[in-house]
């Protein structure tokens, strides 16, 4: 197979390569994304005419046929499934759609990570699925990039190809679900299959699943025998874990319960950190059709080029915006030009101060307005100090606000709300007010009653 010694990720290299006649014209080592060994590229099967049936090394495949059902037995288990392959030939025999984004890193620097979640409950539509929005979050956080999600049903053959497909295109490749005692948890068996390894329980396993009490646990102490055991301390008690996280090469496998998977991760952070890369973003608000700032959007791409990347995310059923812009860097410099390279090209006033998590930081917020010296400011400081010298008589307990869904006792209770947060941070008691309703109240005032209770 040939090598790229020059590490030149992101970019659509072909590349011959150096097997026997055979293969030559078959395949083509392609670098789609990182490999675990950036040296180290994948090929791909590049077909410069689909073979016919009485193709000798690959009498049935085409674009929708994986080499493990078309070629020979005795290549099956060396290639698994390609489908993910071949579906990254596509993109790269097509070209990019997109304009380069500041997230493909640099060589070097580059952490990769693929998702994969197991779980037929999820393609039913019978549970939703919380744990992509996590891993992807915190991978981002950690310096990581998350390059694919893929969610697969609870198969063994299906699980198996894109496990092989992902390992051998991103540094990391997470799990979530199909680990369990019943029937239909075969993530372990699926790994096995990917990796051509076997199963086998693990005495480190058997004692923890003996730990666990009862009967039905032995499934989840057989691992593929090449797995790993890490050991992290769990956030929530401070205490090492009971149940280690299975590794397989670069295959991570986590709980499918997202309380379980969220724990986990936060205890095996250091397994995934990123020191090289942390990356910096900023949220822009437009009162703008989507359509009218294309353009000015566009430009702006080419502008930064990889330095930057420019998302538009347009947003139906806000008040205050029609577009939500975000801008990614693994620097700060690059956004804060992009912030007035936009500014100055953007509709006039149509950048809006638009605060998503106005509750959360409400007393950072209220608190810099009042210490503004502004006309507004110094309203809203009088107000806090009235709250305040209520909080210092007075407990939470014994204080409520009267409400009655107008703009003032709104606007009351978000600064009394400030002034907690900022002078009883860990004071538990919820907030308390006073709604006297009236015979025929109106559904909207109601709904933005029962809102307003799950805001604050």
């Amino acid at each position: 197979m040939g090598w790229d010694l020059g590490t030149r990720l992101f970019q659509r290299q072909e590349q011959r390569s150096r097997l026997s006649r055979i293969w030559l014209e078959k395949t083509r080592v392609f670098l789609e994304g990182s490999t675990r060994t950036p040296a180290l590229p994948h090929c791909l099967f590049w077909l410069l005419q689909v073979p016919s049936t009485q193709d000798p090394l690959f009498p049935g495949y085409g674009p929708q046929c994986p080499v493990d059902l078309a070629g020979p037995p005795c290549l099956r288990p060396l290639f698994g499934g390609l489908g993910g392959y071949w579906r990254a030939l596509q993109r790269g025999r097509e070209g990019r759609t997109m304009t380069s984004r500041a997230s493909e890193l640099s060589p070097g620097r580059s952490v990769t990570a693929g998702i994969i979640i197991v779980g037929d409950e999820i393609l039913k539509g019978h549970t939703q699925d919380t744990n992509t929005f996590f891993l992807c979050r915190t991978l981002r956080s950690l310096g990581v990039q998350v390059c694919r999600v893929s969610v697969v049903p609870d198969e063994v053959a299906t699980i198996a190809a894109e496990v092989t497909s992902f390992s051998n295109r991103f540094t990391h490749v997470l799990t979530a679900g199909g680990i369990g005692p019943t029937h239909d948890d075969v993530t372990f068996e699926a790994v096995a299959q990917a990796f051509g390894d076997e199963l086998k329980p693990h005495p480190k396993l058997e004692a923890a699943t003996k730990a666990l009490g009862g009967e039905g646990w032995e499934k989840l102490s057989l691992v593929p025998s090449s797995a790993r055991l890490h050991y992290g301390t769990d956030p929530c008690t401070g205490q090492p874990f009971r149940f280690p996280l299975v590794s397989v090469r670069n295959v991570y496998l986590f709980p499918g319960i997202p309380e379980l998977l969220r724990r986990v991760l936060e205890g095996m952070k250091g397994l995934f950190q990123n020191p090289a890369v942390q990356f910096h973003s900023k949220e822009l608000y437009v009162a703008a059709d989507e359509a009218s700032i294309a353009p000015i959007l566009a430009e702006a791409q080419a502008h930064f080029g990889r330095r930057l990347g420019l998302g538009s995310y347009p947003d139906w059923g806000s008040n205050y915006y029609q577009v939500k812009l975000t801008l990614d860097s693994e620097e700060e410099g690059p956004l804060e030009e992009c912030l007035a390279y936009l500014t100055a090209r953007l509709p006039q006033g149509s950048l809006v101060p638009y605060m998503p998590n106005a509750v959360e930081q409400a007393s950072e917020a209220v608190y810099k307005l009042a210490e503004s010296g502004s006309s507004l400011g110094k309203k809203v400081a009088g107000a806090l100090q009235t709250i305040e010298t209520s909080l210092a008589q007075y407990s939470l307990t014994q204080l409520c606000v009267g409400f009655n869904g107008g703009k003032d006792c709104t606007a009351l209770l978000h600064l009394f709300h400030a002034a907690v947060q900022r002078k009883l941070p860990d004071v538990p008691n919820p907030l308390q007010i006073l709604y006297i309703r009236s015979i025929s109240p109106f559904p909207e005032l109601e709904q933005f009653l029962q809102d307003t209770i799950k805001r604050y």
